[in-house]
């Protein structure tokens, strides 16, 4: 099981200092460990400039190498009067930074707010013209960029010239200039200084309109031959805004245009928002319920900070390749401009250092990690006895499930003797689980489809039965290309990837089809070349009941690979609409034998699930139920049958060489009144024609399975990589483990903890049978009580359990089981270990009652020893905590960074 998450991968160094590239000092700094990256830098006031805020000086020289001018190079300061100049606080600056070996940027040259009230008016005050205009802007740049020529390295030359909807803002510069003031002010600047690198700055940057504004001014100065060498993001933020989905998307952008990108002025508040904005002019009346916390933040909003604050460094870490400084605007909190602003009274906390200089939490996750490591962790099937000859079975359609664990709606292709299957991920990183059969028996996973961030970019907040629901793979003999296409259903919408070859296990980057609507979205390559999209959505005009949806198609251009024409709905609710059937959806399209057959399931992913099909002379309709219908269900069965199979839809049909056909769907496979621990499975049977329609299975007839199929013993990861079924909760941005020459996971404990929903640090595979044995070995000193590393069997942020060494509450070690319902603690049981350090060894053992029992060791062939009662799966079952998703089963570190 040799499969590396290059993605993840890229940034492991910046976290670790185990990987870092150049030397980490034993006590480490920001510019240690992330220097080799990107730039480290923060903006300073003239008191620290000149050194008498000593506390301030001594934190910018430990942990920055590159420092921007708060205030003292604005105009209002340094060019107060058209005749003079006062250099005095720049000069204070600029030595500084020479002083301290720091890279020195010069904010900022042209900006219309703290502007010098004389620099765009007459003496009579009224706007003065172009060419006076020009003249004092390239005196003023000329004046500062010379004085400093060869010191300061990087200017801010343009800052805040855009507004939200893409506008040029409406400044003196712009009412005199137009537009031209921009390049003109990156002309000036370049003749002065050719060596100076050349920023344009702006606030509000993950703004559509700003977004693609800055983008088309960019091409404009480079078609113009002017020099830009970077795009300022000002990292101006709040705790609800901006995601990290939309900051990643203007960044990424910004760096298309072969321009660099320079987070510029980070700070978040942490305090509820008033103006999203960055214009110092616009201030409010105070109000007491806009200063909430005048003393200190409570745990819960510094929890919450922190973990936007981390989120969005390893944002920065991820791509370093585009990003090359990140400055948080000013050293501690009490330095921070958001203190009276946009409320006079207020009191914040938005920057990296507390009043009292010490790092916050995240920034403590970063310097002083805390580490956990892992030996091997196997997950194990020990099958019956009387069970072992299931295993040679050898005819497609008899061994159920064919895929046993969280492997919902499946999809199925065949190109010659290969036949690919993949799945829904939800949340789940990497995503969409690819498979691979030459006999549609034996089914080896290749990996995952959406292996790389890019791909898929599931961040914070994110239901963890969210994310990508329903893929479906088809081949286009046409131009040799596999594609998948997919619903990202928490955000972005349907999208389709390609690769050549799935073995090669690299698809292409997204193409997104915000036409097509809904859910589901299925391919058909059609024999004359044409292709379409069918897909669930809702119906046209208002929902006559609830569940009332659609089936509509869309032409798809393949070669230019969009949709073409006007949708059209061709299926309206169902197959007998009179009935109110509700929850048309996973919809499928065939060309069979001069025939088009629309397949798609009903009724709900619960019992009443089923499948149904229609036909039509075209792709376009009018399609009419088959004679029979549906061709799968289990719905209607005795509730007291042995070993039920329920749910059951959502099928794909695929045709052997041989001109037989099968059909591969989901089900479920509930223990005990109701209840399931391992989601949604994929199943197949054999499919019969009859009446010039395919039939799954007649209604009323039973799905068996077989249980207790051997499995494993499989490692999650070798000294090769993680194993090809492993999957972490949401995106990871930054990797969270390296793999040392010893084998051992070394997992970096992360202070996202399981129920943040955020991405914690958590690997894990699929729970695939109610009776499995998994275990590991486990080497973690805690230092504080939240420190946390061990075993997890999660169903989602509310419900899971967690098995790990700790401190107790008087800081003694103890091996602690906890049991979450919902988010709330349910059980807790702790053994008490004699020692802090040490190896021990875990293990849980789920049994035919469906229950889990969690017991260690300090000796790898020593006694377990059980903590707690055994635990009922009931607790983690989709019965109780809803959503869609199995149980995974892995390992998990968690470290309280607090100071």
């Amino acid at each position: 099981m040799k499969f590396k998450y290059l993605a993840l991968s890229v940034c492991t160094a910046a976290l670790m200092s185990c990987n870092s590239d150049k030397p980490v000092a034993a006590d480490p700094t920001l510019k240690d460990i992330l220097g080799n990256k990107f730039l480290v830098g923060v903006a300073i006031n003239s008191e620290q400039a000149a050194g008498r805020d000593t506390s301030a000086v001594n934190v910018v020289r430990r942990h920055f190498n590159s420092i921007v001018a708060e205030n003292c190079m604005k105009s209002e300061v340094i060019h107060p009067e058209e005749d003079r100049y006062d250099f005095s606080l720049a000069d204070e600056f600029v030595k500084f930074g020479e002083d301290n070996g720091m890279f020195i940027i010069g904010h900022c040259l042209v900006w219309h707010s703290q502007l010098s009230p004389w620099f765009c008016v007459d003496a009579e005050g009224k706007n003065v013209s172009s060419e006076v205009l020009k003249e004092r802007l390239k005196s003023h740049i000329h004046t500062i960029v010379g004085r400093y020529k060869g010191r300061i390295k990087g200017w801010d030359v343009v800052n805040e010239a855009i507004e939200g909807d893409g506008s040029y803002r409406k400044s003196k510069f712009y009412e005199i200039l137009g537009e031209e003031y921009i390049p003109l002010a990156f002309q000036y600047a370049h003749e002065v200084d050719p060596e100076a690198e050349l920023y344009y700055n702006d606030y509000g940057m993950h703004e559509p309109g700003r977004r693609d504004a800055v983008v088309r001014m960019i091409n404009s100065l480079k078609e113009k031959g002017l020099r830009i060498d970077a795009i300022g993001m000002q990292g101006h933020m709040g705790l609800d805004y901006p995601s990290i989905g939309e900051y990643e998307t203007s960044l990424l952008a910004f760096a298309s245009t072969g321009a660099k990108v320079m987070i510029t002025e980070w700070d978040m508040s942490a305090l509820p928002t008033v103006n999203r904005g960055a214009n110092i002019a616009d201030k409010v009346a105070f109000e007491k319920a806009l200063n909430p916390y005048p003393e200190a933040l409570p745990d819960s909003v510094s929890n919450l900070w922190n973990a936007r604050m981390k989120s969005f460094m390893e944002l920065f870490i991820k791509h370093s390749d585009v990003i090359t400084r990140v400055t948080g605007w000013g050293v501690s909190d009490g330095d921070s401009w958001k203190n009276d602003w946009p409320v006079p009274g207020r009191r914040e906390y938005p920057l990296l250092f507390d009043r009292n200089y010490q790092p916050k939490p995240f920034l403590k996750e970063i310097l002083e990690p805390k580490k956990a490591v892992f030996d091997e962790f196997t997950y194990t099937v020990a099958p019956k006895d009387t069970d072992k000859a299931t295993d040679q079975v050898t005819t497609p359609g008899t061994l159920n499930p064919v895929l046993p664990g969280c492997y919902p709606d499946p999809s199925i292709c065949r190109v010659g003797n290969d036949y690919y299957m993949v799945n829904s991920s939800f949340a789940f990183y990497p995503g969409v689980p690819i498979w691979h059969s030459t006999d549609l028996t034996n089914w080896e996973q290749l990996g995952y489809v959406l292996n790389r961030p890019s791909q898929l970019p599931m961040y914070d907040g994110l239901r963890i039965s969210g994310g990508i629901y329903a893929p479906d793979i088809k081949y286009n003999p046409h131009n040799g290309l596999f594609y998948l296409i997919t619903t990202a259903v928490d955000g972005g919408g349907n999208f389709f990837v390609t690769t050549d070859d799935p073995k090669k296990g690299v698809w292409s980057d997204p193409t997104f089809l915000p036409e097509v609507g809904g859910i589901d979205p299925g391919f058909l390559f059609d024999e004359d070349g044409k292709a379409y999209i069918v897909n669930n959505d809702g119906p046209a005009g208002k929902p006559e009941y609830d569940g009332h949806r659609a089936i509509w198609i869309h032409e798809f251009d393949w070669k230019n690979g969009c949709t073409v024409g006007k949708q059209k709905m061709i299926i309206d609710g169902g197959v007998d609409k009179i009935r109110h059937p509700i929850w048309i959806e996973g919809p499928h399209l065939y060309h069979i034998n001069g025939t088009y057959y629309l397949m798609a399931a009903e009724g709900g992913t619960g019992p009443n699930h089923s499948e149904v099909i229609f036909t039509a002379a075209s792709p376009f309709g009018p399609f009419k139920p088959c004679a029979i219908n549906p061709i799968l269900t289990q719905r209607g069965l005795p509730a007291d049958r042995p070993n039920p199979v329920t749910c059951v839809g959502h099928a794909d049909l695929v045709e052997t060489s041989d001109g037989d056909w099968y059909a591969v769907f989901l089900g479920v496979r509930p223990y005990r009144n109701g209840h399931d621990v391992m989601g949604r499975e994929t199943f197949m049977l054999p499919v019969t024609w009859k009446e010039n329609q395919p039939i799954i299975l007649p209604e009323g007839d039973v799905i068996t399975y077989t249980a207790d199929r051997s499995y494993g013993p499989a490692p999650l990861w070798t000294a090769n990589g993680l194993a090809k079924e492993a999957f972490f909760i949401r995106t990871s941005l930054v990797s969270c483990y390296d793999i040392n020459s010893k084998g051992q996971l070394e997992m970096t404990a992360s202070s996202t903890d399981l129920n943040q929903k955020h991405q914690p640090a958590a690997i894990g595979r699929w729970i695939n049978n109610w009776t499995f044995t998994a275990q590991t070995g486990l080497d973690f000193v805690p230092q504080q009580p939240k420190d946390f590393a061990g075993i997890i069997c999660f169903h989602d942020d509310n419900c899971y359990i967690r098995f790990g060494k700790t401190l107790d509450k008087d800081g003694n070690p103890v091996m602690l089981l906890e049991t979450y319902s919902h988010g709330r603690l349910c059980n807790q049981a702790n053994s008490p270990l004699t020692r802090t350090d040490g190896k021990v060894y875990l293990k849980v053992e789920g049994d035919n009652a469906v229950n889990y029992t969690f017991s260690y060791s300090t000796s790898p062939k020593g006694n377990w020893t059980q903590v707690g009662e055994p635990v009922s799966a009931d607790l983690i079952s989709t019965q109780t905590a809803g959503g869609f998703t199995g149980t995974m089963v892995g390992i998990y570190a968690t470290g309280n960074y607090q100071n």
